[in-house]
C-alpha cells in the first residue's frame, strides 16, 4: 500500500535581503520539503515587480525587507496575488505580533530550526 506524501507542493517566492539566508532557505525548501521556488527578491520593489509573473502560492517575507510599503505589506502582496499565503520571518520576536496584526498566515523566527520551517509546509 502506497501512502500519499504529506508535503504540500507549493509555488514559493522568497523575499529576503540576506543572500546567504535566502539561498539556504531555498535549498531547505526545495531539497528537503519539495516545494518549487518560483522567484526570489532582495527588496519590496523587486518583490512587487515580480510577484504577478511568479504567481506564488506562498511568499516567505522578511519583515524587515528594505523598500516600500513599510506598512500594509501583506495587504499589498494580496492585492497583486489574491489568496497568496504569507509567512513572515524576522529575528525580532516582537515582529510576530506585528505579523499577526497584518493578517500574515504564519510567523517563523529566523533562529528557528529547520524542523519548524518544515512543519509550516506539511499538511
Amino acid at each position: 500500500m502506497h501512502r500519499r506524501p504529506t508535503v504540500l507542493l507549493n509555488r514559493v517566492l522568497l523575499a529576503d535581503d540576506n543572500d546567504q539566508l535566502r539561498s539556504a532557505l531555498a535549498l531547505l525548501l526545495e531539497a528537503r520539503i519539495g516545494v518549487l521556488i518560483v522567484g526570489e527578491a532582495r527588496s519590496m520593489d523587486e518583490l512587487l515587480a515580480g510577484l504577478a509573473a511568479a504567481q506564488p502560492e506562498v511568499v516567505v517575507l522578511d519583515w524587515e525587507l528594505p523598500g516600500e510599503p513599510r506598512f500594509g505589506r501583506v495587504e499589498a502582496l494580496r492585492t497583486v496575488v489574491p489568496g497568496v499565503r504569507v509567512i513572515v520571518t524576522s529575528a525580532r520576536p516582537e515582529a510576530a505580533a506585528e505579523a499577526r496584526a497584518a493578517q500574515a498566515d504564519a510567523f517563523i523566527d529566523k533562529a528557528a530550526p529547520p524542523e519548524a520551517i518544515r512543519a509550516l509546509f506539511h499538511a
